[in-house]
């Protein structure tokens, strides 16, 4: 309740500024792309008012305030980095007529990119208990946010690719759905286990993370040749031919990678993202 009450604070602040400060956005609105710029400013003003509204109760609890306040004000800084990336890629704020613009997808893939960060603190994550051996530490709990925030950011990655996939432009959707999302997610947690193999302060975790990674690269590298290969049908195949074909070609690469273990079982295998337990309750 005290995440909601956050989200519905810092959304009429946001209004507010929107209303007492037009000028803020007055570029963005010339350039029809106020909405995505509202999301990154009403998650700028959720993430210090959700810390506020949680102070209370973890002072009552006895829980870590400063470890808290530090976590939130990385949240705070990793979120202003992504709106300033996100000013800067056209990528991310592209014209009307832009592929997936109109569909929702650029606004969907801004919300994934900074939904961990505003759940972590929503929830009243960031505010740990007293260290103890049953209670997850700090370290897990950024562990954790970095293997979800990479994982998420791949999997954004991976869409933008393939939609604006044109070589050639008819193979696209074989890089889009199911393969960019596929392929990028897998990229983005190969790169978050290694960042979390970086981060975690147990031995075996580190060794497992490590081996996942090294297991999650492998296997994007596998799905995203394939992707390729299949696209490259849009060359002599109209669009609705490559959709045909491209869907369910990652799904055919993970049944004969099962197959055939010995060979292609070792650069394609299923593997589920682990993070350390309870690092986000």
């Amino acid at each position: 309740m005290t995440g909601v009450a956050a989200g519905g604070a810092s959304l009429v602040l946001a209004l507010l500024l929107t209303s007492s400060s037009p000028e803020l956005f007055e570029r963005t609105g010339a350039e029809d792309r106020t909405s995505e710029a509202f999301i990154f400013v009403w998650a700028l003003i959720a993430l210090p008012t959700a810390g506020l509204l949680h102070t209370p109760l973890a002072l009552v609890r006895r829980q870590r305030i400063s470890a808290g306040w530090t976590l939130i004000a990385g949240y705070w800084l990793y979120v202003a980095l992504m709106a300033a990336l996100a000013r800067q890629a056209q990528g991310f704020f592209p014209p009307d007529d832009a592929p997936g613009k109109n569909g929702g997808l650029f606004g969907a893939a801004i919300l994934l990119v900074i939904s961990t960060p505003l759940f972590a603190v929503g929830s009243g994550a960031v505010f740990r208990g007293e260290r103890n051996a049953t209670t997850p530490s700090v370290r897990e709990h950024v562990t954790a946010v970095t293997i979800l925030c990479c994982t998420l950011t791949g999997l954004v990655a991976g869409l933008t690719f393939g939609y604006n996939f044109a070589l050639p432009r008819n193979g696209f959707p074989a890089m889009f759905l199911p393969g960019g999302a596929l392929w990028g997610l897998l990229a983005g947690a190969a790169l978050g286990m290694r960042a979390g193999a970086l981060l975690t302060s147990s031995a075996d975790g580190r060794r497992r993370m490590t081996d996942d990674a090294k297991s999650f690269a492998r296997t994007s590298t596998a799905v995203l040749g394939c992707c390729l290969g299949v696209s490259q049908l849009g060359w002599v195949l109209p669009t609705w031919a490559v959709v045909v074909v491209g869907v369910p070609a990652p799904f055919v690469l993970f049944v004969m990678a099962a197959r055939d273990e010995e060979r292609l079982g070792r650069w394609v295998q299923l593997r589920r993202i682990e993070l350390p337990r309870e690092a986000l309750h």
